[in-house]
């Protein structure tokens, strides 16, 4: 290759030299037309020869300078070379690292395609419980401790709904009374307002209180869940039964008459009310106004519906809260419910 280049090199510069000759031949001619007949022509050689001398064979370059450009030639043809293996070595580097890739990406696809298999039900359950176990006892700190039982305003910086708490000696039942913004509101929520089949414990919508979070209906109305204890026998005292369900324990007349009094704490004071009537109805009896004509009527029904004789006074204009939660103590219908009154008595 690189002796091409060299003749290609000679032959361009041979031509330069030829066309200056004649150049300066021409001009020379036109400039004398004293040298006349074979003086002319022995002139026209001799230039002719010497231009070829001059030229050196195609070449107007001194010597020096011609080594100077074969060795940068040669300079040029190692570059291109270091080059040419240089991309050959990167081409190579390029392919081997493709290659590597695509035997990882094989590798990975293999690996996911195994890496996910299939649960079952059962292995998902128990998973679950792990990780919750493994939470509990590594954050502890994080835990939720709900507020002590009776707190009203550490309650209600958790559901503002809060306005009271409930507690009947020898049962479990020791909550906080919510009231929602229609009755039904919390018939399926927990106390987070979360969704919940126990339920809370909670007033009637039509309850009224005071600026200070005292009741100033003449009947407040609390409903509570009981899925546990509707039949009879009914149970007294077992821990499985939440919200209303230890209720029915008043099904049986020693208990009632053991345990009289039920304790409403409001944001207003602490109050104590006696149990006036126990008894069992449906819901063709309206006993949950708050207020109205109809207190006279629903205290005198509620007296005479009673299962046990309590021998408690009740004016017209007295006071006092029921408890509702259902039965099927009548049979097996949805509208019947167990009912517990009780007068304010402080």
């Amino acid at each position: 290759m690189n002796i091409i280049k060299e003749f290609l090199r000679n032959v361009y510069f041979f031509c330069v030299g030829v066309r200056a000759t004649a150049q300066d031949m021409r001009d020379w001619f036109k400039r004398s037309h004293r040298v006349q007949g074979k003086a002319r022509t022995t002139v026209l050689l001799m230039t002719l020869v010497l231009a070829l001398v001059v030229s050196g064979c195609g070449s107007r370059t001194a010597p020096a300078q011609e080594g100077e450009e074969s060795q940068s030639s040669a300079s040029q043809a190692e570059t291109q070379e270091a080059s040419s293996s240089s991309q050959e070595e990167e081409s190579s580097s390029s392919k081997e690292e493709s290659e590597t890739q695509t035997v990882t990406a094989d590798v990975d696809l293999m690996a996911s395609a195994t890496r996910f298999e299939p649960i079952t039900s059962e292995t998902l359950a128990t998973t679950l419980e792990q990780r919750i176990q493994t939470y509990y006892e590594t954050t502890p700190d994080v835990v939720y401790t709900p507020p002590e039982a009776g707190d009203i305003e550490a309650w209600r910086e958790i559901n503002p709904d809060v306005v009271g708490w409930i507690t009947i000696s020898n049962t479990n039942i020791n909550y906080p009374l919510v009231i929602g913004e229609y009755t039904d509101y919390y018939t399926s929520r927990g106390y987070y307002k979360e969704a919940s089949r126990n339920g809370v414990i909670w007033f009637d919508s039509d309850t009224k209180f005071d600026a200070n979070g005292e009741i100033i209906s003449q009947n407040a109305v609390l409903y509570g869940h009981n899925w546990t204890n509707c039949w009879r026998p009914t149970q007294i005292g077992r821990s499985s039964d939440v919200m209303f369900a230890q209720l029915a324990a008043y099904d049986h007349a020693d208990f009632a008459a053991e345990n009289p009094y039920i304790r409403i704490k409001t944001l207003g004071g602490d109050h104590v009310y006696q149990i006036f009537s126990v008894f069992y109805t449906d819901l063709s009896f309206g006993y949950n106004y708050a207020d109205g004509s109809r207190i006279p009527g629903i205290i005198s029904t509620a007296k005479a519906k009673s299962i046990h004789d309590f021998n408690v006074n009740m004016g017209p204009n007295d006071q006092f809260i029921t408890l509702s939660t259902c039965t099927r103590v009548l049979g097996n219908t949805d509208n019947q419910r167990f009912v517990v009154m009780a007068k304010k008595i402080s």
